[in-house]
């Protein structure tokens, strides 16, 4: 929270090296895939058929359909690994910093099956185009400062830590393998761990005032801010 936490108190450097590949806490940094909504954006899949005169799969791009689209069996895909039931669907991804937000996964098998060797993280967010313009206005960014959206977690900028001022989306949280994430050297500080906890307790349907008493007197004198300067109703 910008006047209770600098933004050097946010966050805290690691060591690059042998020992940091190693490590995979809660609150650290790293860079992974970041999926896109799936349905934001015209959803298409890819279709197959196998080709006796070829032995091999000939491949299609096609829209889904909306509705009925997993009703019918198709012929499953081998080289895809597609049955019957699934589909090979095209979601868009860019490589963006993502916070882990669970522990190691316990390690389970059962009569084949297993658990895999995956983390709940949540994507970060510039409010940068690139370092000379800004991607959004200045009054949105100053109310997701203060703390006006559910689902947005406000990250101050910090040379240091080599993190852009931007946000945390709760909205985009994804399960990412373990082999996908590529380390870097930083994690939110603990205190800034359990403000963020507490901000997803609230995301997720806590009352805030029942939650943490110093986020909520925050966030009501921000808000409070934001109505005298006119950013919001």
């Amino acid at each position: 929270m910008i006047g209770l936490l600098s933004s050097d108190e946010y966050y805290e450097r690691l060591s690059p090296g042998q020992v940091l590949e190693q490590l995979y806490r809660i609150g650290q940094f790293f860079w992974a895939p970041s999926l896109f909504l799936f349905g934001e954006r015209q959803p298409f899949l890819v279709r197959s058929t196998y080709s006796r005169n070829f032995n091999d799969y000939e491949y299609r791009i096609e829209q889904m359909r909306q509705e009925g689209e997993f009703n019918t069996p198709l012929e499953p895909n081998q080289a895809l690994g597609i049955r019957s039931d699934e589909r090979a669907v095209i979601i868009g991804a860019k490589r963006r910093p993502v916070v882990l937000i669970s522990r190691p996964i316990s390690e389970w098998t059962d009569r084949g099956r297993r658990g895999d060797d995956c983390f709940l993280v949540a994507p970060v967010y510039s409010f940068g185009r690139d370092e000379t313009r800004l991607a959004y206005s200045q009054s949105f960014i100053e109310r997701v400062k203060a703390y006006l959206y559910w689902q947005l977690f406000y990250l101050p900028g910090n040379n240091r830590s080599q993190i852009r001022e931007g946000f945390i989306r709760l909205d985009r949280l994804q399960v990412v393998h373990k082999r996908m994430l590529e380390h870097m050297p930083v994690m939110l500080s603990d205190e800034t761990q359990f403000i963020m906890r507490a901000w997803t307790r609230v995301y997720l349907g806590e009352e805030l005032d029942a939650v943490d008493d110093v986020l909520f007197e925050y966030r009501e004198q921000a808000i409070t801010n934001l109505r005298d300067h006119g950013l919001i109703p």
